[in-house]
């Protein structure tokens, strides 16, 4: 038991690693693109789900409890479904180095600030 708790911290300590900010001499390489691609479908595909309770807060912020419990809901399930999308999608054409589609791009990112929105697929990043 002790043997899974170790590899359980150790996995846990490089996926909070591997999400630290990267130099930007890094970032504007290919690898460096492609790197933070897959690190971003990686997040979009597990964490998707966190967009559910973020539509619910961010719909009964802007108007009831009520609405924000049944139209947040259902906002926050579509948000789900297309960030899952996305991640899925970029996780498959990772070798293209492309800009994000979703923005925010990590689903922690600007979290009751910022709604989600989808732009153009495939805008190439050079």
């Amino acid at each position: 038991m002790k043997y899974n708790k170790k590899i359980l911290f150790s996995l846990l300590a490089c996926l909070l690693f591997s999400f630290s900010s990267i130099s930007s001499a890094e970032q504007r390489s290919y690898g460096g693109k492609v790197g933070q691609k897959t690190l971003r479908s990686l997040s979009n595909l597990t964490l998707s789900i966190m967009e559910v309770p973020k539509g619910m807060i961010k719909t009964t912020n802007d108007s009831n409890i009520l609405y924000g419990l049944t139209a947040g809901t259902l906002l926050g399930a579509i948000n789900t479904i297309g960030r899952t999308c996305v991640g899925a999608l970029d996780f498959i054409t990772f070798p293209l180095a492309t800009k994000p589609i979703v923005q925010p791009v990590h689903p922690w990112q600007s979290y009751l600030t910022l709604p989600t929105s989808y732009e153009d697929v495939f805008v190439l990043d050079f």
